[in-house]
């Protein structure tokens, strides 16, 4: 998880005010912590609640509202401010300093080249910095410098502004005062919008800017035989920037600088997109109810017959919308946010990239961070519209915006919960929308479980899709759309969970419940590809989004998953995968969710545990630059958990509802909000299980499941944990898997926009022109011809310390090359080193006795030189290290030069002494053929220039310089 300094600070700063001196029932202001730099800078004014009665009709004041900042709005949203003051005598920069509040904005930056004189002041509100000051939660606004050192802050407690009255600090007095926004505290005169005013911009993103390279089994999903056993994903910016198999060149222009290589040991898959869910409920776990309705009113199974039925379920309340709506009323739990937060790490966990049902409102906290939301904006355009309580099928409802949005060509996709249900009334939905015009190119249907072939042609026909969620159908009516009639009459079909009550946690178990479903009652109709297709490439075809979104091919966005490779065929690899088996889920370049080694890898300290019963996971849902951007996964989960459990004391001490209740009065309200159906008085508020992220281990959602007799009337659900779930695993590792995969075509497999030549033209540092082919008789034509195999590939043991390898491999070299340029017996190092380079240099091919080093060697034989030049060439070559990427790794000031220096940190940096180094200058005078005391990039080729490889990749991107 995200540890940053300010927030450290702030948490400190905030435990350190409870025991703080109070003037005036306010808490004092603080000055800088012990890392600051002495500064004048000091927060001294607050508006926290700004009067915005403004009457409706005509506009006017009518109770000495001020629209402080002048932009024509009144209100918390837009007056609310932070003054800032330059107390000193001296002028100060603060330029890039930021502003921080700890009830969970993102902080903000102030403007490059902001200075503040003597005695000089501004103002930020709060609509040009989004910081909201919390009456609800009290609040510690600090003033931070470029360091992150806290030079200041200013506190005030929960529920106690006043309305019009402003916080100002005096010499570290808190009063409460008329504003005077942008002057200082004894300004009398009539007030006029201050000149003052900064804006205070958010802090960038850059998570999706990084880059990295992905390397296991592609399954690209563009053809389902497109399918590269050895490959590579480049992932930079976002986006996927070049894919190939191991054994061919990569794509033209493909950058590897600073690229940490990824060996995933995994199948990487598109990002599973999720078509149908209503996210703001998935905190709530598999409702176990009873069919209330008579015999006579129940399916054939013994269910419901159609979608208006079951929210009549007594129990419906109690268990689903209470849940919800107490969750998520800033009166009560106030948890949205978190609840947001915690459905998508429950998608991400199953390696979902996208998600549809999200609110559209109150987005900030979590929009940007973890899967995407497909109503909302992505890819530049924002043309998704939703109903799933609109009444569509309503005799008043005409849908005409829809029509004029699809002939103008700015809808995308319009997703319509239509004929959920087994019964007649279900199927006439279909039929009023389809005299309407409403069944056209956009329209994505949801369920459509009481739909006929010849309505399934209709669709086809103007090209409309379908959503399928068999568990929530089976659970809920006890029986799932036909869509076998759907895909014979040229529907495309995606695979969705509907929602937590009734679906499964996410795209990767409802996948399962599908296959089941597939393979026992449709006997085995549709393919194993068709089905990965259900939850990558046809949801993404039918939102609009495959020029963006899944397939894996250059310049789509890096939206993805890895999965642990069990499994020869890669369509079953998916179909198969259990929580255990996602190593990665990757989100427009982010790695978002998967194994803790790689999450280490590519997001550093940036992470927390997400535990389950026999393995863990890692997750990141910090964000600087999202409001609540703070909160880890681990306050969330156990704020939801706390929420769900509805005790009394909880209750009492959050929901601002019962502010100045007395114990009695808060009882008889509980009684009578929350006795539901039953009007009875007594409180049936429910103690709930928060719903687990991993459906592994989550015994209460099979026994739901199994127990279901509607549910298990076609098919025997028990199958679903004995099929997929009763796997033996060691620390979330299979255990007994060997998958032996064949050797990819050359040339062949390549998913790249750009056609790949053949030749490698990667733009390397230095002189080197490395589009040319080898010619046959070239000394390293039997060489391998995978580029980006791991020189360790021979050596599983130690395949797992590359940084290591990457190291020796730089001292070697260098070793290697002072061997063959020196002649002096008397050499130290040599003597006692004769046998290292044929150690590390072993050659299948030759004769190791061929290659030994000794002093007479070098000191009679010219051609043992030539010989020893050929291994180090060679060995680059076969480990992909060419002698460009060697020269830059050790030219640490990247000026085209290697000095004396450079070579020295080099070995002692990466060896730690463990070799001696004394002659270490011999060898730096041996390639400087000039005499200038470096080496060129020009000199250290002319001596290889023989020995180098006329085509070469530099396949150790991640093997940086040492630190100076």
């Amino acid at each position: 998880m995200r540890r940053v300094l300010v927030g450290v600070s702030l948490t400190l700063l905030f435990l350190v005010s409870t025991c703080s001196p109070v003037v005036g029932n306010l808490e004092a202001d603080y000055a800088m912590n012990a890392g600051a730099r002495d500064s004048n800078i000091v927060i001294a004014e607050l508006f926290v609640s700004p009067n915005n009665l403004v009457a409706n009709d005509t506009s006017d004041n009518v109770y000495g509202s001020v629209d402080w900042n002048g932009d024509g709005d009144y209100g918390k949203f837009s007056d609310q401010f932070i003054e800032v003051w330059n107390s000193g005598d001296t002028s100060q920069d603060v330029s890039s300093w930021l502003l921080s509040t700890t009830s969970g904005s993102p902080p903000c930056q102030l403007p490059y080249n902001t200075t503040l004189g003597a005695d000089e002041r501004i103002v930020i509100f709060r609509a040009d910095s989004d910081l909201d000051l919390s009456y609800y939660d009290g609040e510690t606004v600090s003033i931070s410098d470029t360091s992150q050192n806290v030079i200041h802050s200013m506190s005030f407690p929960a529920g106690d502004s006043s309305y019009g009255l402003s916080y100002i600090s005096d010499g570290g007095t808190i009063s409460k005062d008329d504003p005077t926004p942008g002057r200082a505290a004894d300004f009398t005169d009539s007030y006029t919008v201050p000149d003052n005013i900064v804006n205070c911009y958010k802090l960038s993103n850059t998570d999706s800017s990084r880059a990295f390279l992905l390397k296991g089994r592609v399954v690209t999903m563009d053809g389902e035989t497109n399918v590269i056993n050895n490959g590579n994903v480049m992932v930079r910016d976002g986006k996927i920037t070049g894919v190939w198999a191991s054994n061919n060149n990569p794509p033209a222009g493909v950058d590897f600088t600073d690229v940490p290589i990824v060996e995933t040991d995994g199948t990487i898959y598109p990002g599973l997109i999720d078509l149908h869910n209503h996210v703001h409920y998935n905190h709530i776990p598999l409702w176990d109810f009873e069919v209330h309705l008579s015999d006579s009113q129940k399916s054939e199974e013994g269910g419901y017959t159609n979608r208006y039925q079951w929210g009549n379920n007594w129990d419906y309340g109690p268990s689903i919308t209470w849940m919800k709506t107490n969750i998520q009323s800033s009166y009560r739990w106030d948890m949205a946010s978190e609840q947001m937060k915690y459905a998508e790490v429950q998608a991400v966990s199953g390696g979902v990239t996208a998600m549809q049902g999200s609110p559209s409102s109150g987005t900030q906290a979590w929009d940007s961070i973890l899967s995407r939301n497909v109503e909302l904006y992505n890819f530049g355009q924002d043309g998704i519209s939703t109903c799933a309580v609109c009444g569509a099928a309503d005799d008043d409802y005409t849908g005409s915006h829809l029509i004029s949005q699809s002939e103008a060509g700015t809808l995308n996709a319009w997703f319509v919960h239509l004929s959920e249900g087994v019964d007649q009334s279900s199927k006439d939905e279909f039929d009023a929308l389809w005299n309407k015009g409403l069944i056209m190119d956009e329209t994505i249907v949801i369920h459509g479980t009481a739909l006929d072939s010849s309505q399934f042609t209709q669709m086809a026909s103007v090209n409309s899709e379908l959503v399928w969620s068999p568990l929530s159908n089976l659970l809920l009516y006890g029986d799932t759309t036909d869509v076998v009639a759907a895909h014979q009459a040229g529907v495309s079909i995606s695979i969705s969970p509907d929602w937590g009550p009734s679906g499964s946690k996410n795209n990767l178990h409802e996948l399962k419940v599908a296959d089941m479903w597939n393979s026992n009652n449709l006997n085995g109709y549709f393919s194993n590809y068709q089905l990965v297709e259900m939850v990558t490439s046809n949801p993404a075809d039918a939102t609009g989004w495959a020029p963006f979104v899944g397939r894996i091919k250059a310049d789509l966005y890096a939206d993805l998953v890895v999965i642990d490779t069990f499994h020869e065929d890669p369509y079953r690899n998916l179909i198969e995968a259990i929580d255990a088996d996602v190593a990665l889920t990757v989100v427009q370049g982010k790695a978002v969710f998967g194994d803790v080694d790689i999450m280490q890898q590519l997001q550093g300290d940036d992470w927390e545990y997400v535990n389950a019963t026999n393995f863990q996971k890692a997750v990141d849902v910090t964000s600087l630059t999202e409001v609540d951007g703070s909160q880890t996964f681990a306050e969330i989960e156990a704020g939801l958990a706390m929420a769900m459990r509805h005790e009394y004391d909880d209750m009492k001490a959050n929901w601002v509802e019962f502010i100045g209740d007395t114990d009695e009065e808060i009882n008889a309200w509980l009684n009578t909000t929350f006795d539901g159906d039953y009007r009875d008085e007594v409180n049936r508020l429910k103690n709930m299980t928060l719903d687990p992220i991993y459906t592994s281990g989550d015994a209460r959602y099979f026994d739901v499941i199994n127990r279901s007799s509607h549910a298990n009337y076609h098919i025997d659900m028990s199958k679903l944990y004995d099929n997929y779930y009763t796997v033996e695993m060691v620390n979330g590792d299979r255990t007994n898997i060997n998958v032996q995969l064949p050797d990819d075509a050359n040339n062949g497999n390549n998913n790249n926009d750009n056609t790949n030549t053949g030749g490698d033209t990667t733009t390397l540092p230095g002189p080197v022109d490395n589009n040319t082919v080898d010619n046959e008789d070239d000394m390293f034509a039997d060489l391998p011809n995978d580029q980006f195999t791991d020189e360790t590939e021979a050596d599983q043991a130690t395949k797992n310390q590359l940084k290591l390898i990457l190291g020796l491999i730089v001292i070697v070299l260098l070793f290697g090359l002072y061997v063959v340029s020196r002649t002096d017996d008397s050499d130290e190092l040599l003597n006692s080193q004769t046998s290292v380079i044929d150690k590390m240099w072993d050659d299948d091919e030759a004769n190791q006795s061929d290659y030994t080093v000794d002093n007479t060697a070098i000191d009679t034989a010219a051609s043992d030189t030539i010989d020893i030049k050929d291994k180090v060439a060679s060995a680059m070559k076969s480990s992909g290290l060419s002698a460009v990427r060697l020269f830059t790794a050790i030219d640490q000031t990247e000026d085209g030069f290697v000095s004396r220096r450079e070579i020295r940190t080099a070995v002692n940096t990466l060896l730690k002494d463990s070799v001696k180094v004394s002659d270490i200058d011999a060898m730096l005078e041996a390639f400087d053929t000039n005499g200038d005391g470096v080496i060129s990039l020009d000199e250290f080729l002319t001596v290889m220039e023989a020995h180098q490889p006329k085509q070469f990749v530099p396949v150790l991107p991640d093997l940086k310089p040492p630190p100076k």
